[in-house]
């Protein structure tokens, strides 16, 4: 994908390209390594506003990109080389007319383009998937054409996972609306009306995503759902949410790793933006002296609220009996900004504190692995 420096005035999407380019790499290489097929959606995938004849700017052409070096550079090494392929829906003519080159740059990867809305494509994008896993990245404009009772089927797909751009800075405008038929669209896109009543929520944002969350996780039948943040470049609000969704304990590890490396690369962009901002405002150039390691006083206040929120959940899993720690793990991974290195972190404080205890650690080893179980002290 291009430089940050290409993306002035929308590093949101930057930041969008960024996780989609960095997780992709991952779910390719995990599912093509152990299965033979790998199948990519792209639910809305229209170049609205591709610059480039090679559409280098958009999601399609990085996804395409990464699919053929995930074969060719990771897999292919290994001897292993899956049947990749890619599915792009798009509604507008002449946005679809744009897919009609895919086969200039698709390299290895099997492509098809479907013409039509989204919801209407449903049938045929379980067609054209069959039993193979597919890895889904649905990022609309708003919330329109993305019902949860028409994409319930897509959701309930296995072998698969979900992403879903969650746009809450646009949604969050209408929340308040009492227009008759705004509501009913509104209540199609949750899957409920119950958003009504969190409209005076003093934790509105938060409760707004918990709710999208858990109807996703119903209506899909995942095991594993959460969330991460896109904040505005020059705002501490947010712009969207990537919401996930997985059965695999491993895909929720994997989704927490790249987060923390989107974290990174997010503070970076808006560190750039606000600089700049500056600049624009007061016409005084300023020192760059290289951007720091350390996360922002926001990200790590809230990662703080974060790994208190883990410690309160892992004490009341613990209530109801001792636990393993790979089941354990992808529990409370689903916590946002809270990473494996988190837990580690959090049941040795509670270990040397004395309020749990756990079984199965060799005496040199420093982290719970797999097979370790985990119990409060109080329940010997």
């Amino acid at each position: 994908m291009k430089p940050p420096e290409y993306y002035k005035g929308k590093e949101q999407t930057y930041l969008k390209h960024f996780f989609l380019e960095q997780y992709l790499e991952t779910v390719a290489a995990h599912i093509g390594y152990v299965q033979s097929e790998f199948v990519y959606v792209d639910c809305f995938s229209g170049p609205w506003r591709a610059e480039h004849e090679d559409l280098a700017d958009t999601s399609i052409r990085i996804a395409l990109d990464k699919l053929n070096y995930v074969r060719e550079k990771v897999l292919a090494p290994h001897e292993r080389y899956p049947t990749i392929r890619a599915i792009f829906i798009e509604k507008d003519p002449t946005a679809f007319a744009a897919l009609g080159d895919l086969e200039l740059y698709h390299g290895s990867v099997k492509v098809t383009a479907l013409p039509g809305t989204f919801e209407d494509n449903i049938p045929a994008i379980l067609v054209e998937v069959g039993r193979r896993f597919s890895f889904c990245f649905i990022d609309p404009t708003g919330w329109t054409g993305l019902s949860m009772d028409r994409i319930q089927p897509l959701l309930r797909h296995q072998p698969g996972e979900v992403v879903i751009n969650f746009m809450y800075d646009f949604i969050n405008r209408f929340l308040n609306s009492h227009d008759p038929a705004t509501e009913a669209s509104i209540d199609r896109f949750f899957g409920t009306d119950a958003w009504r009543r969190l409209r005076q929520s003093a934790e509105r944002e938060t409760d707004i995503i918990n709710l999208y969350t858990e109807q996703v996780r119903a209506a899909g039948k995942f095991a594993y759902v959460t969330s991460t943040r896109i904040l505005k470049p020059l705002h501490e609000r947010a712009y969207f949410h990537l919401i996930y969704a997985t059965r695999s304990p491993k895909g929720i590890e994997k989704f927490r790793d790249v987060e923390k490396r989107l974290v990174t690369a997010q503070q970076q962009v808006r560190e750039a933006a606000q600089r700049e901002h500056r600049v624009e405002r007061t016409g005084q150039q300023e020192l760059l002296f290289g951007g720091s390691d350390a996360l922002s006083p926001s990200i790590q206040e809230e990662r703080a609220r974060q790994r208190e929120r883990a410690r309160i959940q892992l004490v009341e899993l613990l209530m109801s009996g001792s636990q393993r720690y790979e089941t354990l793990l992808p529990v409370l991974l689903q916590i946002p900004l809270f990473w494996k290195a988190d837990l580690h972190k959090l049941i040795a404080d509670e270990r040397r504190a004395g309020r749990i205890v756990v079984d199965g650690m060799r005496p040199r080893q420093r982290v719970p692995r797999e097979g370790c179980v985990i119990r409060l002290l109080s329940s010997q």
